[in-house]
């Protein structure tokens, strides 16, 4: 597959996108550390407008739109921090939006997807159903449709997570959460064109592990039904088709962590560095802690704290996991 993507392009993507997002902070805490001790830096975009790093593709997309489909509004599918970024983008550019998600979302995504002014259909529960389901309503009403993770432009605009972090520090590794792919495709595209040297590790639960499967088997695999891990906002079946091209050639590592290190983390983030994270959020830190990889010492690596969409309810629970 061509990607057909320079440094360029991305460069254009963050200038496109500076008045819409935040350049969201690199957190340390002197807690956290590897195994091997190197520090954890977290890249915050829980604090990102949306309260996830989704707005940054959402916002993208459609500000790539032609007039004509920005009047007609947007489609998007999703379980809840893209129908989120998605309403809010489309929100803020008075653009209509539409969005499939499923009964299994959690409420709060719902509620707030709602608030933004968004429309919602319900689809099963599974990332295929709302697929096809967008697919068909965006063309039987001419509609922009703007997909979580599979598409050119939603990699631009999660790649300016990688420039912003290039800006702010020199790690020596980067860890990313996976779902569909779309987040650790644009880091490693724009971070691998900027400096190859450093290395971009891909994070999914044990309990969802088809971006691992499919980088261990080096084939594209799709995990059979939705699993119950803590970490919905990836629980995706399959890696998209243009992510995987670029995890093939650009990512150097996957690994999966455990629902209870998941926990584990969340709850780190919280006392350590006073960020509210999702689970979702701190399974880059989570593999982060874990890992006993070799890294050049004198540096540190980078987690990617993904998202906040969160409850008091859900952080309490996790206690009782650790």
């Amino acid at each position: 597959m061509n990607l057909d993507i320079t440094l360029a392009d991305f460069r254009l993507a963050q200038t496109i996108l500076a008045p819409q997002i935040i350049t969201t902070p690199i957190v340390e805490a002197s807690s956290l550390l590897t195994q091997t001790g190197h520090p954890i830096l977290l890249k915050a975009e829980n604090l990102q407008r949306s309260g996830s790093f989704k707005i940054r593709g959402a916002s993208y997309c459609i500000a790539r739109l032609s007039p004509e489909q920005r009047r007609r509004g947007v489609m998007a599918y999703s379980t809840g921090n893209h129908a989120q970024a998605v309403a809010l983008a489309a929100s803020l550019q008075q653009i209509p939006a539409t969005i499939v998600m499923s009964p299994d979302a959690p409420a709060l995504k719902v509620e707030r997807t709602q608030k933004a002014g968004a429309t919602i259909v319900w689809a099963e529960p599974t990332s295929q159903a709302r697929r096809v389901l967008a697919e068909q309503l965006a063309e039987e009403h001419h509609l922009g449709l703007i997909p979580p993770y599979d598409h050119r432009d939603i990699l631009l605009g999660q790649g300016t997570i990688g420039l912003e972090i290039m800006e702010q520090c020199a790690p020596a590794a980067v860890f990313v959460p996976i779902g569909g792919g779309g987040l650790i495709a644009g880091i490693a595209l724009a971070i691998k064109l900027l400096n190859p040297s450093i290395q971009i590790i891909g994070v999914e639960p044990e309990w969802e592990n088809d971006a691992w499967l499919s980088f261990t088997q080096g084939r594209l695999v799709t995990s059979p039904s939705v699993s119950k891990s803590i970490a919905d906002a990836i629980r995706v079946q399959a890696v998209g088709d243009l992510p995987y091209a670029v995890l093939r050639r650009y990512v150097d590592e996957v690994v999966t962590v455990s629902e209870a290190q998941i926990a584990t983390a969340t709850l780190d983030a919280l006392v350590e560095t006073h960020l509210v994270l999702e689970p979702a959020g701190a399974v880059a830190l989570a593999a982060a802690q874990a890992y006993q990889g070799l890294l050049p010492m004198s540096k540190p690596v980078v987690a990617i704290a993904s998202g906040g969409n969160t409850t008091l309810e859900v952080l309490s629970s996790l206690a009782a996991m650790r």
